[in-house]
């Protein structure tokens, strides 16, 4: 199935089922044309919450904010009307805010990282076990842009109802391969635990 269609028929189970849904999304460029084209799609979108799975931390408006990312290319067309929750350390004790999510959909980067859990942070238990409390964190400076981010942990993460991993391009295809037994790229812990409801949507460049 198309991964708009099925995006949008889990929101709008959610919807009838609990009068809202919860939508978890990424930043970086390999989403954008999903973005597009989810705003297009009849919904009811004021019904419908939106966070980032992590974000830099810079103001708003400033061009590396994922925030931005989304107010350029998501929250457009239909979807405008839908309601964003910037994502912050407190969003979890949030009970106006849908969980578990819906859906989470996450890119993946050259290095293997995904969310803003980047190999340098591999030891880190509170960033990668499955057994771990659900956290949003700030993070020291980590990727590129070289800058200090905010992002969910995996055990939050693992929480999603449905869970959808963009690959982009050869190159990243190539790495996920080699992550699946490879302990060194942060991807293999989300690939290991083998979530329920977790498609790998490939995308070519």
């Amino acid at each position: 199935m198309n991964v708009v269609n099925l995006i949008s028929d889990k929101l709008k189970e959610s919807i009838n089922k609990f009068g809202t849904a919860s939508l978890v999304l990424p930043g970086g460029s390999s989403p954008i044309k999903i973005f597009k084209d989810l705003s297009q799609i009849e919904l009811a979108w004021s019904k419908v919450q939106i966070t980032l799975v992590d974000d830099r931390l810079v103001d708003p408006q400033n061009e590396n904010s994922n925030q931005k990312l989304l107010s350029e290319y998501f929250f457009i067309n239909k979807a405008k009307n839908a309601n964003f929750f910037p994502l912050s350390e407190d969003l979890i004790f949030n009970k106006k805010f849908k969980s578990p999510f819906d859906v989470t959909l996450i890119g993946m980067g050259e290095d293997g990282h995904f969310a803003s859990l980047f190999p340098g942070m591999i030891g880190d238990k509170e960033g990668y076990s499955i057994d771990a409390n659900h956290k949003i964190f700030k993070t020291s400076p980590q990727g590129n842009p070289f800058l200090p981010r905010i992002t969910m942990n995996l055990s939050l993460i693992m929480s999603s109802e449905l869970i959808i991993l963009l690959v982009k391009g050869k190159a990243k295809q190539n790495i996920l391969e080699l992550a699946k037994n490879d302990e060194t790229y942060p991807i293999h812990y989300l690939l290991k635990n083998k979530h329920k409801n977790f498609i790998i949507e490939k995308i070519n460049e």
